[in-house]
């Protein structure tokens, strides 16, 4: 679960950090965030995983 509400947060952030880099034109700050959410998106996929391997 807290796998789970970590990769959801690094999501959102990681989104909000592309969209800053985005509007101040930063192409850094914009890979940082997309790298973010994609590592966010592991994180949570990978706590689906384990919550769904613990219920069996």
């Amino acid at each position: 679960m807290t796998e789970q509400f970590q990769g959801a947060f690094r999501i959102l952030s990681g989104g909000a950090k592309a969209l800053w880099g985005r509007l101040l034109r930063d192409g850094a700050l914009v890979a940082t965030g997309r790298v973010e959410q994609v590592a966010g998106e592991a994180a949570f996929a990978c706590g689906r995983a384990r919550a769904r391997l613990a219920s069996r």
